[in-house]
């Protein structure tokens, strides 16, 4: 196991975190006046290897802890490895479940190859509608030498949503595609942005993710640990991992730090934080209570983004000082911050915007937004089918890949 991981790790350290160590080194040696002449190489980072590595990884752990048989079908083990759906980026699925799917026969069935193709078509619905009409528009703000703070804030804000509606249309592609076929892989997002707690948000964004660092990180350093201390250490590791993964870059890392202080001060402060509810009587209006603690959540995701979505360190912070700044969340400067967009992208983005959370509204009911399509007319279903199609096709915009696809 140890020689396995080692090796993938390796590759991954390699192709991806290389020159990121290299320049580091590097910088330190200016700083401190050293002679440091090892150059910048050119690699080419291959598509997706931090989503695939983290899959065998699990693999060789499952075999080892006996969680798993290792797989003596050459075919199988590299359809687990090479499964075309979800390569590109994730989910990131366990052999457990995967395997036994594929060594079921599979035949063209009308219900899979319904759902996977409206699954497909709605991932695209998301993908050119508001992921791919709000890039140019958040780039236009995080490139400017000078953005205001009010753009910072609305650049960050979409950001999130570009950020959400990308990747989590990458997975509805991934899924309906995988669907077609008869394998049914795991549903990665469910609706993050509506979480109460950073907690809840990381039980419902990038899922795949989350449980695997669960598993593979954070349990095993959490064994035999029992004082608080000792699990927030493994906490604030955990999220480090989690941010290294995501990029060869110190915003990320910082970006994954911030996220592992939000996690041990949630649970450090809860107890505080239920009596400020209870004083202050917010408590007694649960549905007002929900609401106001997704805005913090939410919230406190966004100024996370900054340092994820900023190239330069001390760029991200001078973005973060901006965001936190009272003057950019004035009405007033939010409203003129508007005026990035242009009034058919604006008009775009909205009204599209509207459709997507409709569709949430009816998930959020617990009843599957297909059911509840199913159960309507034949021309009502075919007219959102035709409406999801023709907007794609007139209104949907050509981005430049998809976000995660990078990593």
């Amino acid at each position: 196991m140890l020689v396995g991981i080692s090796g993938l790790l390796f590759f991954l350290g390699w192709f991806k975190y290389f020159n990121f160590v290299n320049d580091s080194f590097r910088a330190i040696a200016k700083y401190m006046d050293w002679n440091y002449t090892l150059p910048y190489q050119e690699i080419v980072l291959p598509l997706a290897i931090s989503f695939y590595t983290f899959q065998a990884v699990s693999y060789l752990v499952d075999i080892y802890y006996g969680k798993q048989k290792a797989e003596k079908h050459y075919g199988y083990f590299s359809v687990y490895f090479a499964f075309f759906p979800q390569l590109v980026a994730g989910p990131i699925e366990r052999a457990k479940k995967l395997l036994p799917q594929f060594k079921q026969e599979q035949i063209l069935d009308y219900e899979n190859l319904n759902y996977g193709i409206k699954r497909i078509a709605w991932g695209f619905f998301k993908k050119t509608l508001i992921a791919d009409r709000l890039a140019p528009i958040v780039s236009s703000v995080f490139d400017s030498p000078n953005p205001t703070g009010s753009q910072i804030v609305l650049a960050t804000i979409l950001f999130s949503i570009q950020l959400f509606t990308d990747f989590s249309a990458l997975s509805d592609i991934a899924i309906g595609s995988a669907r077609m076929l008869g394998i049914k892989l795991t549903e990665n997002f469910k609706q993050p942005h509506f979480a109460v707690s950073i907690s809840d948000f990381w039980s419902r964004w990038h899922i795949t993710l989350s449980t695997w660092l669960r598993d593979y990180i954070f349990v095993p350093l959490c064994k035999g640990k029992k004082k608080r201390s000792e699990i927030y250490v493994a906490i604030v590791i955990t999220f480090l991992v989690s941010g290294i993964w995501h990029g060869a870059a110190w915003t990320f890392v910082i970006w994954g730090l911030i996220h592992g202080f939000y996690r041990v001060f949630g649970d450090y402060t809860k107890h505080f934080r239920a009596q400020i509810a209870s004083f202050i009587r917010i408590d007694r209006t649960p549905e007002l209570h929900k609401w106001v603690k997704i805005a913090i959540t939410f919230l406190l995701v966004c100024f996370s983004r900054v340092f994820f979505r900023t190239d330069t360190v001390t760029q991200a912070f001078e973005n973060a000082q901006l965001f936190l700044k009272l003057s950019s969340w004035r009405f007033s400067g939010i409203m003129k911050a508007f005026e990035i967009f242009s009034l058919l992208d604006l008009v775009i983005f909205i009204s599209f915007y509207i459709v997507v959370q409709l569709f949430y509204y009816i998930e959020r009911k617990n009843v599957s937004a297909w059911e509840f399509l199913s159960q309507g007319s034949v021309y009502a279903r075919f007219a959102f089918y035709i409406f999801i199609i023709f907007s794609v096709l007139v209104f949907g915009a050509t981005g430049k890949g998809f976000i995660y696809g990078g990593f």
